[in-house]
């Protein structure tokens, strides 16, 4: 098979290692001629891991150079993956399948919505990956990734032969006949964390050492249980607090891509996160206060940094 990635960031060249070592033709969609200049000035990209290192030599490309495309992988931030998309549309393939792999909730469902002819499936993962140079990757932590079929289905995905082929690239894998409970799950860990870490400017541990910010963790996680319980989306088998506050220790040295974001003067996904949120919220007739402040606290954030 051959795949395009759209979104060269941690994540989409994590997968371009996957899916080269599973005997699959990659390449890279880059944002714009300098990024593609520096990508052929190296060889290739590396991944670091316990292992060891590994460097893969996909081949690279602009969006408007894209001819044919059978199978897209889009691992751009959240706010990027509609425009990012309609780059590449006019390339897509009658048959292509489209993944998406990212943060927050909103671009999966508009692109479902305006292109009901493609086959479009969508994941959630804890892989954690970062960059120390543009094409020098750290594997730092190999998660979980569930995928699922987005687009209106009927079928049982595991006898599917495109899910066989998403096994084959990672075995640990796991394919989902309901996708859109899993990506809810990650949204609600993402509302539990990524806000605060952002607007008290910490680790994500960091926020288990103070009173005022367990309570406001707690706050957050029972209004993004009400909202999914309006909705009938059902979350973790435990209070989703107590889920949150283990991710949060698990993961109490990382910095959030918010917190990371805002720092760093970059968009964030705050709008597709508890912006979603707040939108799904009111569509349900719930009142969710809470993350309504943090939402604008965190817009004020953007403000300042623009």
């Amino acid at each position: 098979m051959h795949w395009h990635i759209l979104g060269a960031g941690a994540i989409g060249q994590l997968w371009a290692g996957k899916l080269i070592k599973a005997g699959h033709k990659v390449t890279l969609i880059l944002r714009n001629r300098e990024k593609l200049a520096l990508y052929r000035q190296q060889p290739g990209l590396s991944i670091t891991n316990n292992d060891g290192t590994e460097r893969f030599l996909p081949q690279a490309t602009l969006a408007e150079e894209c001819r044919t495309i059978e199978n897209l992988l889009v691992t751009t931030k959240a706010f990027a993956t509609l425009s990012a998309f309609n780059s590449v549309h006019s390339a897509l393939s009658h048959s292509a399948r489209v993944l998406l792999l990212h943060n927050g909730m909103g671009p999966q469902q508009q692109l479902v919505e305006a292109y009901p002819q493609l086959q479009i499936w969508a994941g959630s993962t804890t892989d954690g990956a970062y960059l120390t140079k543009p094409f020098e990757l750290v594997q730092a932590g190999t998660g979980e990734t569930r995928i699922g079929m987005l687009s209106d289905n009927q079928t049982d995905l595991s006898n599917s032969d495109f899910a066989a082929q998403l096994k084959m690239i990672d075995s640990d894998l796991i394919i989902e006949n309901e996708i859109l409970p899993v990506l809810w799950r990650k949204l609600a860990i993402n509302c539990a964390i990524n806000p605060l870490t952002a607007i008290y400017n910490c680790r994500n541990g960091e926020l288990l050492k103070f009173t005022d910010r367990r309570a406001a963790m707690s706050q957050l996680c029972k209004e993004v249980e009400q909202v999914a319980n309006a909705l009938n989306i059902p979350l973790f088998d435990r209070p989703l607090m107590e889920q949150a506050y283990d991710v949060a220790e698990i993961t109490g040295t990382n910095h959030s891509s918010m917190q990371q974001d805002i720092q760093l003067n970059r968009p964030c996904e705050i709008e597709m996160i508890t912006g979603y949120l707040c939108e799904a919220a009111g569509q349900a007739g719930v009142t969710v206060p809470a993350n309504q402040l943090a939402l604008e606290a965190v817009r004020g954030l953007c403000n300042e940094q623009s």
